[in-house]
């Protein structure tokens, strides 16, 4: 850090502050500044050096509030600031040209600011109170303290209330807590929008006066860079100072930012011009320098593109750039030849071609820059596509590409044939093909490359889909797929008989059997693929229904379904006898019954099957209706019903005596009368029911 303020400065400052009361001086202490206020040294000291005034009753009121238009009093008396021009404009609404702070707010208003509101003009608030936080900014800014000169920018967080000082303020209240400057309460707090009394700017200029005095005898460096001479208008004359200090070139004030400055003259005619720079701290310290620039003008500089040392092409485009500070329109010559523009197409001759350029400004000045080169023209440049070493495909896409850079459309030929385009198909012959390409330009130049290709004609590319080892079906399909580069259609045979499409089905004999396919392309190059199955038979696929083992009837239905995959017909026998459809009746005869039942498909495979049923005949089923225990009737009526599963008639006997109906009157004798009915069946199976009723004549 550089503070520039000076001991004299710095008594002033103190005088100044104090200097508002329009009272007495105090002899050299203040009835109300007694031994134990806080700051009773740093008042007392001022007042022995006869610059703190206070007040007619010998009172200093330390305790009274400063103004913020009394501090920008004290700020311009202490620190030399330079008061305005007579009639300047005033920069804050609230401060008029008669108010008796006018001058020093004006000075001032860099280190102790106003405020902007978004719309309408800026305004000071002369009379409000100057805050802690507007002392400390305005006394670091006088002083040339610096924002990135801040060693810790959390040395404002030991405050309690360090969220209170403004954001714009804070690196510049944090700078003057970490220098000294001003501190915080007892409490921890700094109060940020607390006015300032007289007591506390006296201590705050008394740590300032201390601080000030080690640095009053600061070396104030000026270092200046300016050209000696100069061949254009325009130079800069740059430099550094002394962080705080202010440069002045030719008596005008120039930026500076963080010590350094940097400004750009521009001279209209030639000579030698000085120019004086000075720096000036705050305090009066002044640090010169002069430097003198003599301005000569110069010949215009060319910069030439665009010419190698040899080409191959019969044109080239040369390009410049040229730059001249006193003539914005320097005249270009190439060859003599006046050019408009920063580019010129040159023709070229066969061999060495030299290029003249000269550049001429409105002053006469000229600069020439030769350059030669030489133009070897040669054969187009003709590159083919890659061409395989060998093929299996006998027709072959040859492509070529070819540029020249003096003709636009070189010729092409291939193997003596002139072509058109940029590729071409050839056929192919078996064995070694050789092909020659040969471009020729306009100017007879002529370029060629040979290409070799050997056509190993291959066979087609077969593959059948899997065909099982074994199988029971008496046919198979056989699929297949073929390719060939050079025939679009081979020909396909299966066991030596060409076939069209991609599949077939094939007849199988029981055993092995051998599947021969077979692809042929034009050529007469073959592929065969064998495959071999065997077929495996067997006898159809027989299911008889329910057949039970006994039955008390004389037949009994047979039922069954035959399938076979190789015979959509198998025949079926049922002992020994074909049958047709899917069911048939076979009669039995009493005891056991054999059913022998075959199935046989057209290849003569046999699947049999034998059931046993024993037929067990039963007699008739004999039912007598309603007849009476007793009756006083001398005459009833017997009725009865019969069946037979084996005998669709079966005979009936009442007490021996053939009946051929299903009833018959009989006439009763007093007491029990009894009748015996049998029926009996075609198979000698009979039944008995017996009856008896009690006849009880009336008594008359």
């Amino acid at each position: 850090m550089k503070k520039w303020l000076g001991s004299i400065a710095a008594v002033l400052l103190l005088a100044a502050i104090f200097a508002f009361p329009n009272d007495s001086f105090a002899d050299n202490s203040f009835k109300d500044v007694g031994g134990t206020f806080w700051a009773e040294e740093e008042i007392n000291s001022m007042a022995q050096l006869g610059l703190v005034k206070g007040y007619t009753d010998n009172t200093f009121k330390p305790n009274n509030t400063v103004t913020r238009e009394e501090f920008a009093v004290l700020i311009t008396r202490a620190f030399y600031l330079e008061l305005p021009a007579s009639s300047p404009s005033s920069t804050f609404a609230d401060v008029s040209k008669t108010r008796w702070s006018y001058t020093s707010i004006e000075a001032a208003k860099e280190f102790l600011t106003g405020y902007y509101p978004p719309s309408g003009k800026a305004f000071f608030d002369p009379t409000g109170k100057a805050t802690r936080e507007d002392v400390a900014v305005a006394l670091v800014k006088a002083l040339g303290y610096q924002p990135d000169e801040l060693k810790d920018e959390r040395v404002i967080n030991r405050f309690y209330d360090g969220d209170d000082i403004s954001p714009n303020m804070r690196t510049y209240v944090a700078l003057a807590v970490e220098n000294k400057l001003i501190s915080g309460y007892n409490d921890g707090t700094f109060k940020p929008g607390k006015a300032v009394t007289r007591a506390e700017s006296a201590a705050l200029l008394y740590r300032v006066i201390k601080g000030a005095a080690a640095d009053s005898k600061q070396t104030l460096t000026l270092n200046v860079e300016a050209p000696e001479t100069t061949s254009t208008p325009t130079f800069y004359v740059s430099g550094d100072a002394t962080k705080g200090a202010k440069v002045f070139i030719n008596n005008e004030e120039v930026e500076v930012v963080q010590g350094q400055f940097r400004v750009g003259f521009r001279l209209e005619e030639e000579g030698s011009y000085k120019y004086t720079v000075s720096a000036r701290m705050a305090g009066g310290k002044t640090q010169t320098v002069t430097k003198t620039v003599k301005f000569e003008k110069g010949a215009p500089s060319i910069e030439v593109k665009g010419v190698p040392e040899t080409t191959d092409k019969k044109t080239i485009t040369v390009t410049w750039t040229v730059k001249d500070g006193n003539d914005v329109s320097p005249v270009v010559y190439i060859n003599d030849e006046r050019q408009y523009g920063s580019t010129a197409t040159i023709t070229l001759e066969e061999g060495d071609n030299e290029i003249k350029v000269v550049v001429e400004n409105s002053f006469g000045k000229s600069t020439e820059v030769v350059k030669h080169v030489v133009f070897q023209s040669g054969g187009p440049v003709l590159n083919v596509g890659i061409v395989p070493a060998t093929t299996d495909k006998e027709s072959l896409t040859l492509s070529w590409t070819v540029q020249d850079k003096n003709d636009y459309s070189p010729k092409v030929y291939l193997n003596g044939d002139q072509l058109y385009g940029s590729n071409t198909s050839v056929t192919l012959k078996e064995g070694t093909n050789i092909f020659t390409f040969r471009a020729v330009n306009s100017a007879g130049k002529s370029t060629e490359v040979t290409k070799t290709v050997v056509l190993n004609g291959g066979a087609p590319n077969l593959t059948v889909e899997p065909i099982p080892d074994t199988t029971d079906k008496d046919s198979i399909t056989v699929s297949w797929n073929v390719q060939d580069r050079n025939d679009y259609s081979p020909k396909v045979y299966v066991n030596g008989q060409q076939m069209y499409g991609s599949s077939t089905t094939v007849n199988l004999t029981p055993g092995p059997n051998t599947i021969t396919v077979k692809a042929v392309n034009k050529p007469g190059k073959i592929t065969e693929i064998t495959k071999t199955i065997t077929f495996s038979s067997g006898g159809p696929v027989l299911k008889v229904g329910d057949i039970p083992q006994t039955t008390g009837k004389k037949s009994v239905t047979v039922s069954l379904s035959v399938s076979d995959k190789n015979d959509y017909s198998p025949k079926v026998y049922i002992n020994g006898e074909q049958i047709y459809g899917s069911s048939t009746t076979v009669n039995l005869t009493p005891g056991m019954n054999t059913i022998k039942i075959k199935a046989v498909n057209s290849l003569g495979k046999i699947t049999e099957e034998s059931h046993d049923i024993v037929f067990e005949p039963q007699g008739p089923r004999l039912t007598l209706g309603y007849a009476p225990e007793t009756t006083t009737s001398q005459t009833i009526t017997l009725s009865w019903t019969v069946s037979d599963d084996n005998d669709y008639s079966p005979k009936v006997y009442v007490n021996d005596k053939l009946v051929y109906s299903s009833s018959m009157d009989v006439t009763l004798v007093p007491g029990a009368n009894t009748f015996k009915l049998v029926s009996s069946n075609s198979l000698g199976k009979t039944t008995t029911v017996t009856y008896t009723v009690t006849y009880n004549p009336s008594q008359s």
